[in-house]
């Protein structure tokens, strides 16, 4: 009888065994398909692979911590969440894990939690630096604008002549009214081939504010003439021609405005301006009477503006 037990237990031993050594080596190979998947971006065959690692095993912190990083990939949110806190609460010293936290809460607007898991983040590895420009990128949403350059600039003394880094190091340079030194690293994005339209716009908005008026009308221009329809550049440059008080060329760019949006009230307003500035009474009354029918906390925005502009001329 004992003989019978004893034989039963050893076979017993080595099938779990052999289940076990299967179990393991389908684990390692799925992760491998898995992992392939999600490094050419092909996010479903990644999230079907990686979840059968977890039909093996249930904790298995690679497939967890990935399926955040593809549920992130294909705007599943609230799951990628659900994946990466459940990767925190078995490892909080990942670093990557910390940094997607922080990249989950940023986007859903908790800056609290975003610098709490970015700190993190750079408290496990200080030389990162997309961690660096992470955590300074939302110290300047906060207006810590001493901390978010002291990490930007570490960042890119890292790693330099990264856009994002030089966007941000711009970003916030514009935002502490150091303006030269924006116009520096906004000018070192648009060198790196970053063309976009909202780099433009900030820097003919420094320019601007440098008093460089014929290199920011240029880039407004420029805006406009691959996007006619885009309002903030149009109303941009017609308040730089109000200041400049050429108010004939501001007067053009607030009516191309509420020709297209007739309730851009800020347009409103200047035209409503312009026109008294430039003689043209009845017009700017017109308009006047049009904003206090509307309401007159509008109408008394466009007197308060006139008095500060007739007052201005009658200083010089």
């Amino acid at each position: 009888m004992k003989k019978i037990i004893i034989l039963t237990t050893l076979l017993f031993v080595i099938a779990t065994i052999s289940v076990n050594a299967q179990s393991y080596d389908s684990v390692q190979v799925y992760n491998q398909i898995a992992g392939k998947a999600l490094y050419d971006k092909k996010y479903t065959r990644a999230e079907e692979y990686y979840n059968h690692v977890l039909r093996f095993d249930e904790n298995n912190f690679n497939a967890i911590k990935s399926l955040g990083i593809i549920y992130s990939a294909t705007g599943k949110q609230k799951k990628s969440k659900e994946f990466f806190m459940r990767a925190y609460s078995m490892n909080a010293s990942d670093h990557d894990v910390c940094n997607n936290l922080g990249v989950i809460h940023s986007e859903g607007g908790n800056r609290e939690k975003a610098i709490e898991y970015y700190e993190q983040a750079v408290a496990l590895n200080p030389n990162n630096p997309i961690y660096l420009t992470n955590l300074g990128q939302e110290y300047s949403k906060v207006n810590k604008l001493g901390k978010s350059l002291e990490l930007l600039i570490r960042s890119d003394s890292l790693e330099p002549l990264q856009p994002t880094t030089l966007f941000s190091l711009a970003n916030s340079y514009a935002a502490s009214k150091n303006f030269a030194q924006a116009e520096s690293y906004y000018e070192q994005c648009i060198a790196l081939n970053q063309n976009n339209s909202q780099l433009f716009y900030f820097l003919a908005t420094v320019k601007r504010n440098l008093k460089k008026y014929d290199e920011a009308e240029a880039l407004y221009k420029k805006i406009i003439s691959k996007n006619n329809k885009d309002l903030n550049s149009i109303m941009s440059l017609g308040l730089m021609y109000s200041n400049l008080a050429k108010y004939q060329e501001a007067i053009k760019q607030y009516q191309a405005i509420l020709a297209m949006d007739p309730s851009f009230v800020k347009a409103h307003i200047s035209l409503g301006v312009s026109y008294s500035l430039v003689g043209e009474i009845e017009k700017s009354d017109a308009v006047l009477k049009e904003l206090f029918d509307k309401d007159s906390v509008l109408g008394f925005q466009m007197l308060n503006i006139l008095k500060y502009e007739y007052t201005k001329k009658a200083q010089k």
